[in-house]
């Protein structure tokens, strides 16, 4: 059990030295730093607490929470509407797709079977061979 322990911290810090990851990590420090993300996810933040109190709460206030649904809806447009989120998401979803990458090496190396049927089509069992890694 040791060595797949072993194994799997040898994988973390392979992921962690990707473009991918080093490219979402920046994302995340421009987020951090644009002080308008900032305010806005901080309204953001607001406006979902105060919905889980309003939903929580008894008895319910339908049109309170429908109001501060809608504000929380709004305030989450805006905070995607930020050139910087969105660069954060897109490199999010990048990195996602690494990590999906590697489960689908790992489900296939141990069943044998793809993880999805356009894995078939390409799939040659060999990593070297693989259009989604390189």
């Amino acid at each position: 059990m040791d060595k797949v322990f072993d194994i799997t911290r040898q994988l973390a810090k392979a992921l962690m030295e990707s473009d991918e990851y080093a490219a979402m990590k920046r994302a995340e420090e421009e987020a951090l730093a644009d002080a308008q993300a900032a305010e806005l996810v901080g309204k953001l933040m607001e406006y979902q607490s105060q919905l889980a109190d309003l939903i929580n709460a008894e008895p319910k206030d339908t049109e309170k929470i429908n109001a501060v649904r809608l504000d929380m809806l709004n305030a989450q447009q805006n905070v995607q509407a930020l050139d910087v989120m969105s660069a954060l998401s897109a490199a999010r979803e990048r990195f996602d797709g690494l990590i999906d990458q590697v489960n689908q090496v790992l489900q296939f190396e141990i069943t044998g079977i793809p993880a999805s049927a356009e894995d078939v089509s390409g799939c040659t069992g060999s990593c070297a061979t693989c259009p989604g890694c390189h």
